[in-house]
């Protein structure tokens, strides 16, 4: 697989991607070590802190741990994604919403007292 330069995702995600896939169909097996960064780059014909950033999107996903001294390993527990658990992205924007929203409101009622208050 080589990474899309047009495509809408970055390509780190389409890497991490990839490697998921490999993990999944069970060509990676639990415990089992990925291989090296380098030569993740190389496969996929990306820098070596590309292949990193995919690793660790990885790593964020719950699909593989590192180890500091030996490299990335495919997790013993596969987490699946829990649809109705939202992400702490999602949680922050609609707080942000939230709070826009109160503040229009509180906009909007201000300016009906003061038109209101202009009536003779």
């Amino acid at each position: 697989m080589t990474p899309t330069v047009d495509s809408s995702r970055r390509v780190n995600e389409q890497i991490a991607d990839a490697l998921q896939r490999d993990i999944e169909s069970g060509q990676l097996k639990a415990g089992e070590k990925l291989p090296a960064v380098r030569s993740i780059a190389s496969r996929f014909g990306v820098a070596a802190g590309t292949a990193t950033k995919a690793l660790q999107l990885l790593t964020q996903r719950g699909v593989v741990r590192p180890d500091s001294t030996r490299g990335y390993f495919v997790s013993a527990r596969q987490e699946s994604p829990k649809s109705s658990e939202p992400s702490p992205e999602f949680v922050a924007i609609m707080q942000e919403i939230e709070t826009i929203r109160a503040h229009l409101s509180r906009l909007d009622d201000r300016l009906r007292q003061l038109e209101a208050t202009d009536k003779p």
